[in-house]
């Protein structure tokens, strides 16, 4: 939906790095590409910090806090692997702005360029020739013991594991008050049809085409065999009762169920928004990742 960028009149762009790994050339050579064209590149303070060459190289040196690079800029350049793009997309759907992936990391299913590529896929943006891909966020509702609300956001899932090493999680999921699933093991993933390629691959949870409208529980390491991955449809409300458990959004963020007295799930109406080239085909692309085929 290209129209939801308004690429004829783009003057500011922010970018955020991956953590803790001096990508100076590659800022390098975005800021050349939209130096020509008249357009700041705004950069977020760490990835100051994490470029030894930046002054060496006269790059920008203004580094700016998340909120301000997200009110300031037209879109935001993620510059990393798939964990860096996910951990704005929240913050991205706060502001209402897209996102570009440009890949510095491993596997990379979601950040679709190489810094190679940025020059020819630039071209090729501002004449108007790219994709913008929205997946379907997750919504989770938490209610705390004093009855406090608490909204939050998931991109790719959010994981429900036992404590310790030795115990075995105890996790029943509720659908209108009545039990759905009870699930023995070491856990439960809940994720959006874009997550069904993160974490939930590894459990042999099933791939789901990206703009789906569909969520899926999928068991870790479940203690009967007769457990196994379903995808649900939108308009389903989970509630999840997780003895001995914390639960981790999007693998970042780790909180622990005896804090709430609900923890309600299901599938957002909100939308992340990704831009990717024109060429873009997400199955040649799990081909290639996947080695299917070979």
């Amino acid at each position: 939906m290209k129209e939801l960028i308004d690429y004829k009149n783009i003057r500011k762009i922010g970018l955020v790095a991956r953590l803790n790994t001096d990508l100076s050339s590659e800022i390098l050579i975005l800021q050349n590409i939209f130096n020509k064209r008249g357009i700041e590149l705004l950069l977020e303070k760490n990835c100051i910090l994490s470029s030894n060459e930046i002054n060496k190289k006269k790059l920008v040196c203004s580094g700016f806090e998340l909120d301000e690079l997200f009110q300031s800029c037209d879109f935001i350049i993620s510059l990393g692997g798939d964990g860096t793009l996910i951990s704005l997309c929240r913050k991205a759907n706060e502001y209402k702005k897209a996102l570009l992936g440009i890949h510095a990391g491993r596997l990379g299913f979601l950040t679709g360029l190489v810094i190679q590529e940025a020059q020819g896929f630039f071209d090729e943006f501002f004449s108007g020739n790219f994709l913008v891909e929205e997946p379907f966020l997750l919504d989770l509702s938490l209610k705390d013991k004093n009855g406090n609300l608490l909204e939050k956001t998931a991109f790719n899932d959010v994981v429900f594991s036992r404590l310790q090493d030795y115990s075995m999680a105890h996790i029943e999921v509720f659908r209108d008050g009545k039990l759905f699933n009870e699930y023995y093991g070491d856990g439960l993933i809940v994720a959006s049809a874009a997550g069904s390629t993160a974490y939930n691959l590894s459990v042999n949870g099933p791939i789901i085409y990206t703009l789906s409208e569909v969520f899926l529980l999928s068991p870790i390491c479940a203690h009967s065999l007769t457990q196994r991955p379903i995808v649900l449809p939108r308009g389903f409300e989970l509630e999840i009762k997780a003895k001995e458990c914390s639960f981790f959004i999007d693998g970042r963020e780790q909180l622990f169920a005896k804090d709430y007295a609900s923890i309600k799930l299901s599938l957002s109406e909100k939308r992340a928004r990704l831009i990717y080239p024109q060429n873009r085909d997400y199955f040649q692309i799990l081909k290639e990742k996947l080695s299917w085929g070979n």
